[in-house]
């Protein structure tokens, strides 16, 4: 299959950082573009959610501020910890852990 050249630019952290991701999928920039330009074509649409930040969302629909976010944010995360060393929230890392 004849192929072409893509060329773009992006900001040198996010490719060092996407570089960095890619690597431990085991795949380079360019096998990525064209997994997803073919699952552009083959959906007909984006392959992934496209969205606001969290905190742009919540200000613009309930008009919380960012920090408020923020400090929800600390509260649920305390609250997961608390439930974690209880036992009363398990991590999942292997199809084993679902197991009763």
């Amino acid at each position: 299959m004849p192929t072409v050249q893509l060329r773009t630019r992006l900001d040198r952290d996010l490719k060092l950082k996407s570089d960095a991701v890619l690597k431990a999928l085991g795949l380079d920039a360019s096998t990525f573009v064209a997994m997803s330009m073919a699952q552009l074509v083959n959906r007909r649409g984006l392959p992934f959610a496209v969205t606001e930040a969290d905190a742009d969302y919540f200000a613009a629909e309930y008009g919380v501020t960012a920090a408020q976010t923020a400090q929800v944010g600390r509260k649920l995360r305390g609250e997961t910890v608390r439930a974690r060393r209880s036992g009363k929230l398990r991590e999942v890392t292997s199809a084993a852990d679902l197991a009763p």
